[in-house]
């Protein structure tokens, strides 16, 4: 069962200003950007994409602190809105746009980044369309920035839900769980009423869907974490 209209977007809306205010903090705090800049370490940075952007968080470092062109791409045109306004008031130097999109269309040339980001985003997209778009327009030699929801995340939050009597909560774990385990055993991500059509990700599933498409896993970033894993991943030149 989905929430009101009104309620989500009160939460949507809680989100954006608390993501502007996380980024302002991080701002005066540049060295919590580093793992970002470590991923791409000797990698010439002229433009870069973020996927699923929100407000443009993970656009900073690269166009603040390395020059670079971004873009921020997401879904909700009220994101993008809060983006162009939060980099002109306060980030007015960098070279940066907000685009209304889907992951599953970029609306860009083919080989044309050469970073691409998509933080906790990739569960709720159809993946292997997402995915194929990414590494289209993806430079070859270009590297892709990838933060998933693992399983542990939902079985955390099943616990977590069933233990304090959450029951939307915790029916909408074991649906995420039940379609997960139906992509990785079957390859295919199922998209019903019933059970929607997000989706866990591990390592293993990532290699498989990866290879398909011409990009290979390297490796994580230092803020990785079981729950949340962030992997560095190349496009093959």
């Amino acid at each position: 069962m989905r929430r009101a209209p009104k309620k989500e977007a009160e939460e949507f809306d809680h989100y954006l200003q608390s993501s502007g205010r996380g980024l302002l903090a991080a701002i005066r705090e540049p060295a919590h950007f580093q793992s970002y800049l470590d991923a791409v370490a000797g990698l010439s940075v002229e433009r870069v994409l973020d996927v699923g952007c929100g407000l443009g968080q993970v656009l900073y470092p690269f166009v603040a602190l390395k020059g670079a062109s971004g873009v921020g791409l997401d879904p909700s045109e009220r994101a993008c809105r809060t983006g162009r306004d939060f980099y002109a008031e306060h980030v007015p130097g960098a070279r940066v746009r907000f685009v209304c999109g889907a992951a599953e269309e970029l609306p860009f040339p083919s080989d044309c980044f050469d970073v691409v980001n998509c933080g906790l985003a990739l569960p709720y997209m159809d993946n292997a369309r997402a995915l194929g778009e990414i590494a289209r327009v993806l430079k070859p030699g270009g590297v892709l920035l990838l933060k998933i929801h693992h399983a542990r995340y939902y079985l955390s939050d099943l616990w977590q839900s069933v233990a304090s009597r959450r029951l939307l909560q915790s029916v909408h774990a074991g649906r995420v769980l039940a379609v997960g385990a139906i992509y990785h055993l079957t390859g295919r991500q199922t998209k019903t009423r019933l059970f929607g059509h997000e989706t866990f990700q591990t390592r293993w599933l990532l290699g498989r869907e990866l290879a398909r498409r011409g990009l290979s896993l390297k490796g994580e970033r230092s803020d990785t974490n079981p729950r949340t894993p962030a992997f560095i991943i190349s496009k093959e030149g």
